[in-house]
């Protein structure tokens, strides 16, 4: 399926503006029932979203566009962003940390992630010197009002069924359907 297809150029006139207020969107694709995660991407261009989505070739997708820039606090690891990342963010609250160095076509990388200020300040730590952003992965939070949400964008291809045991057994039985329906 080309999943261009499914970006009206109302879509696309959004998404070119979200890339100009933040210079960058948080793309999230997730392939559903593929037995695996999502991955997520820094996109810089709407070219680079294009191309992102053009090389999908799994049955069914998610993607989730995200307008704001994520993992807001960003910046060389020092004792000045470590301070930052303690204020910022609550002891017992989730947080990861992201490389700011991996835009597409390399997918996000993930340099740690927990929930208390000893994980975090001992993960910064070990990170002296690198650009990263920190924060709460944006899937984190309850994702159930994303569909309305102004500044998430979302698309997706799905289905409940992809295995049928009889045409499995004897497909040559069905080959008039796919003649049919390929016309």
């Amino acid at each position: 399926m080309n999943f261009l297809d499914l970006f009206t150029l109302h879509n696309l006139a959004l998404l070119s503006d979200w890339l100009n207020d933040e210079s960058e969107l948080y793309v999230d694709i997730f392939l559903p029932h593929s037995g695996g995660s999502s991955t997520p991407y820094f996109v810089r261009s709407l070219q680079d979203l294009k191309e992102l989505v053009a090389q999908q070739d799994y049955p069914e997708i998610s993607i989730t566009i995200f307008h704001r820039r994520q993992y807001s606090l960003r910046d060389v690891v020092d004792e000045e962003l470590i301070a930052k990342a303690l204020d910022h963010i609550h002891d017992n609250e989730g947080y990861a940390i992201v490389s700011l160095e991996h835009y597409y076509p390399l997918p996000c990388v993930f340099y740690g992630g927990g929930d208390t200020h000893a994980e975090l300040r001992q993960e910064l730590e070990a990170l002296a010197g690198k650009l990263v952003g920190v924060g709460k992965n944006p899937l984190d939070y309850d994702t159930t009002g994303f569909h309305i949400h102004p500044d998430i964008f979302m698309v997706s291809v799905t289905k409940n069924q992809n295995y049928y045991e009889p045409f499995a057994q004897h497909p040559e039985k069905y080959e008039w359907i796919e003649k049919m329906w390929r016309k």
